[in-house]
């Protein structure tokens, strides 16, 4: 851990020495030049829709709002979210900082920017170095007072947080503690059907179940299980892949409670974005024919119910997810989505806004807060569509999912 540490501490240094930021991309050039009124008004919706998807710059600016805004302290380790009503940020969480990790290695394969890979890396080694229980051999939920319990879906998230970013960088220090995350998974969690959502730390006995879609266990936790599917095509073992097969198989038999447990309408907004998590999760097997049934008639369901309660209450990552899956699935963006997804994202002078996506709208007002996991989920959305329109979009890349 001393190594650790070091390398952590080096990191930080550096980081205070200079800035990261090297200055924003230059947005594309993009044109329509038509000769006549008539021509015009015939091509303009479809104009439209390119001008939007080619606005890489809206991805840009949401990596730098990760950067820039604080959401990411000097540790490495990121927010939960910031309240835009009272301008505070809450502590920081490891699964988010997970999250986080991920959408900074996007954020580097979509532009290149050396920053955003330094951001990855400051982010794994405060998970590795700061967050990682040595003598426990797990991941806790937050540090401090706050950490004495560990989530399975949290660990799977920030393993392949981890094991993204070894796929760049080539440093078996990610692949390692994403390979103890994937064990922990497997080992503390395990219960007599499925795993169990949450442990009490240090003695891992399971925390008691709760009426709440995250605090039982549940479909959504297949969305965690890719971590395991991940780990097996890196490090060979099977044990990892039996491992995904067995939650797959619980998630299919229950994945119906996700939704039915919840009898206000409204509140189900929450429950799509658990729904949407047990849909990711089957990308890899999409080829198997109950699968492919199952995914499609779910996605339809739940695109549906996300119409019916927008009104209300409209959730950005809920709305991103939907999107992904869709053109993961071969569908085409449409214009009403695309901006959908656009209008969370703030515009601001403001450092801690600009550029982050906000949670969600009530009756259409945002609600005051702006969201790491709804910035890189809406970040991905518009990266695929821009690429769905493209035709340059890889359907079976469900590694990359964030």
């Amino acid at each position: 851990m001393t190594l650790l540490r070091a390398h952590a501490n080096k990191r930080r240094r550096e980081a205070r020495a200079k800035s990261v930021r090297s200055g924003p991309e230059s947005p594309p050039v993009t044109g329509a030049h038509t000769t006549n009124l008539e021509n015009s008004i015939r091509v303009q919706a479809k104009y439209n829709l390119e001008l939007d998807l080619k606005e890489s710059n809206r991805i840009t600016r949401a990596g730098d709002w990760l950067l820039e805004s604080g959401i990411q302290e000097i540790s490495g380790g990121v927010s939960r979210y910031r309240r835009t009503d009272l301008g505070v940020n809450l502590p920081i969480s490891t699964e988010i900082t997970g999250y986080a990790l991920s959408g900074l290695c996007l954020a580097f394969e979509e532009s290149g920017a050396s920053r955003f890979l330094e951001a990855a890396k400051r982010a794994a080694d405060f998970l590795i170095a700061e967050a990682w229980q040595d003598e426990l051999k797990t991941m806790p939920f937050e540090l401090g007072s706050t950490g004495r319990y560990s989530y399975f879906f949290d660990c799977g998230i920030i393993a392949r947080g981890l094991l993204w970013l070894y796929r760049i960088t080539q440093s078996e220090i990610y692949l390692n503690y994403a390979q103890q995350t994937g064990v922990a998974m497997e080992r503390d969690f395990r219960a007599l059907s499925g795993f169990h959502p949450i442990v009490l730390l240090p003695c891992k006995s399971p925390a008691p179940y709760e009426i709440w879609w995250s605090r039982m266990p549940g479909a959504f936790q297949l969305k965690a299980a890719l971590a395991w599917l991940d780990l097996s095509l890196e490090t060979g073992d099977a044990a990892f892949r039996d491992s995904y097969e067995k939650m797959l198989s619980f998630s299919l038999r229950r994945y119906r409670e996700t939704l039915d447990n919840e009898v206000d309408e409204t509140k189900k907004m929450d429950r799509l974005h658990a729904w949407a998590y047990f849909l990711e999760g089957l990308r890899p097997v999409i080829d198997r024919k109950e699968v492919a049934e199952t995914f499609s008639s779910a996605l339809a369901e739940a695109e549906s119910l996300r119409d019916r309660i927008a009104p209300q209450f409209l959730r950005s990552d809920v709305c991103a997810q939907l999107l992904r899956l869709r053109l993961l699935s071969g569908g085409q963006p449409a214009a009403t989505e695309v901006e959908r997804i656009e209008n969370f994202q703030y515009a601001s002078n403001d450092k801690h806004l600009d550029g982050g996506f906000a949670f969600g709208s009530r009756y259409g007002e945002l609600t005051p807060h702006v969201n790491p996991v709804s910035t890189v989920f809406s970040m991905q959305a518009l990266s695929y569509a821009r690429r769905a329109t493209e035709g340059s979009l890889d359907h079976a890349d469900w590694r990359r999912l964030i």
